[in-house]
């Protein structure tokens, strides 16, 4: 019966791993870097779903609301919360979809930028020991086919 149990134990593991995401971004064999960068810059005519932001969320991008504007953001930000407050006052077409894009650390903020966006959908990278280089608040535009359109940084 014991030995029975390891391999179910070794699975139960290796399901969990996958639950978190880890494996579609790292590989079976790897564990997770301490840090990745990201070149938002790159991502334009692709379909979002297929960009390399994709494969650090957790449940993926396939299921985000199209035509969309999408925006990488970090809880502490000033700039992104700045972005917000914009977005609250003049509202824009499609959905809004945030991305956050997390800090160590950065889990004990007494206050998230996040907290003033309109109303949109949430998701968040998996979260890295040194983090992720990339420029926040980053602006995907997404059509309705799933493409992005344009990439915007900084304001």
């Amino acid at each position: 019966m014991g030995r029975l149990l390891v391999p179910l134990r070794r699975r139960t593991a290796l399901v969990a791993l996958l639950a978190s995401g880890l494996l579609q971004a790292c590989g079976e064999d790897q564990r997770a870097p301490d840090w990745a960068w990201l070149e938002p810059s790159t991502w334009e005519g692709q379909a979002l779903a297929e960009t390399e932001l994709a494969r650090w969320v957790p449940r993926g991008l396939e299921h985000l609301p199209v035509p969309a504007r999408v925006i990488l953001y970090r809880g502490g930000c000033e700039l992104c919360g700045r972005h917000f407050d914009a977005l609250r006052e003049v509202p824009q077409e499609g959905a809004l979809t945030l991305v956050r894009v997390p800090e160590p650390g950065d889990e004990d903020l007494a206050s998230d930028a996040r907290s003033r966006a309109p109303e949109h959908e949430h998701v968040e990278l998996l979260p890295l020991a040194k983090g992720y280089g990339v420029e926040t608040p980053t602006v995907l535009l997404v059509d309705a086919t799933g493409r992005i359109t344009a990439v915007r940084n900084g304001s």
